[in-house]
């Protein structure tokens, strides 16, 4: 009897040390970063400045592939119920806000992804067309409230941070404001730039805002950023209002942890390669690089804070 317990731990422990030699020994086969928008955002690129370093560190292709729609879920989902052991999310904050944003929710955050690591942190930024008559917050809180439902905002895409922040504005204003979506940032920029929508508030816009392509009015972030100081936050107008995204990248939930924990080594790594500083600094964010666990905190507090935000809002979408 002793005899046959010690031969099936034996056993245990040779297919045990098997399944871990063969999660190390991943990747086998090319890897798919997924970006839920358009190509030309933040999103997009990011996962593309990541993806060639990565393959570098991996030995396999890391292959950046747009999938938008539903604000960022239609990608999301195409992950979440992927099988094959190397595809995986760029994922965004509108991943939460997708949790409340729709009557019938399309990924579980917490169930169908598993979080790998934060690539940064970035406020959304107000701007508006270099010919428009809104020169700053004040100019659109009063057209807002002197011609309502006259004042258009872009957002990049139903259920995002874009989205959420005009709502936001629009109820701490208490006037209505049409809310324009578009399949990503860039498209939603050209649209603002050409005078064909009145303002927007994603987190794409600083670099246009330094080009003087755009018009920078406030950042949405409660404090003034360093990163862009000359703009003042929107809660110098409206006290209290605060909004700040994150990326970062997410796996299937039955990833197995000897991958997540690589790939999170690996990341990490991409992330403080200089390069990949000055590129989120670029941008306007600020870069992260923390562990599964920190990262899947912050999601859950998130979760936490934004669902009484949304509902609050009465944004239902089928």
């Amino acid at each position: 009897m002793t005899l046959n317990k010690n031969i099936k731990k034996i056993i245990s422990l040779f297919f045990g040390a098997l399944v871990v030699g063969q999660a190390y020994a991943w990747p086998t086969q090319p890897i798919k970063l997924v970006v839920g928008f358009a190509p030309g955002g933040n999103t997009d690129i990011m996962a593309r400045q990541i993806a060639p370093i990565l393959s570098g560190k991996l030995g396999q292709p890391v292959i950046v592939e747009n999938r938008p729609g539903a604000g960022s879920m239609i990608g999301s989902q195409f992950v979440a119920a992927s099988t094959d052991g190397h595809t995986f999310l760029m994922g965004t904050f509108a991943n939460v806000l997708g949790e409340f944003f729709y009557r019938n929710k399309i990924v579980d955050l917490r169930k169908d992804l598993t979080p790998i690591t934060q690539v940064l942190t970035i406020a959304n930024y107000v701007a508006t067309s270099p010919k428009s008559k809104i020169n700053s917050m004040t100019d659109l809180i009063n057209q807002a409230k002197s011609k309502p439902d006259n004042l258009s905002c872009a957002s990049s895409g139903v259920g995002t941070s874009g989205h959420l922040a005009c709502a936001m504005l629009a109820q701490s204003i208490g006037s209505n404001i049409k809310i324009i979506p578009y399949k990503g940032g860039a498209p939603a920029i050209t649209d603002v730039m050409g005078g064909h929508t009145d303002f927007l508030a994603i987190n794409e816009v600083l670099p246009y805002i330094r080009n003087k392509s755009l018009r920078g009015l406030a950042i949405t972030s409660e404090k003034r950023s360093p990163l862009a100081p000359e703009l003042a936050p929107v809660s110098d107008a409206i006290p209290g209002f605060d909004l700040v995204s994150w990326y970062g990248v997410l796996a299937p939930a039955a990833t197995p942890s000897a991958v997540i924990k690589k790939l999170n080594t690996e990341i990490v790594a991409v992330i403080n390669e200089k390069s990949v500083q000055e590129r989120i600094v670029s941008l306007g964010a600020t870069s992260v690089g923390n562990t599964p666990e920190e990262f899947a905190k912050i999601i859950n507090n998130d979760l936490i804070k934004y669902e009484k935000i949304i509902k609050s809002l009465n944004i239902v979408l089928d």
